[in-house]
């Protein structure tokens, strides 16, 4: 799913956090988990699996990282989320 924000629009905001509501703690680590398994680590980045991973600690404390980290944390959700896509098409 392709996600684009305008961060200076409030509503493009309140979509952002929705958006990044929608996952919750579990579902998070679910991904880094997936990220470690032999043959996908080098799927994401040192970088991009600490994103997750402050994504994660967020959801359990029910808060909001800032703005950009949400669409970082988003993008690497939905690059996850096409390469399970993709192992299970094939």
């Amino acid at each position: 799913m392709s996600r684009n924000y305008d961060l200076s629009d409030p509503t493009d905001l309140e979509v952002l956090k929705s958006d990044f509501e929608m996952y919750s703690a579990d579902e998070w680590q679910a991904m880094i988990d997936y990220t470690l398994e032999d043959g996908h680590k080098k799927l994401l980045s040192y970088d991009e699996r600490g994103v997750l991973m402050q994504a994660r600690k967020k959801a359990l404390y029910n808060s909001h990282p800032s703005s950009k980290q949400m669409v970082w944390a988003l993008q690497v959700a939905d690059k996850i989320e096409a390469h399970q896509k993709g192992e299970k098409g094939a």
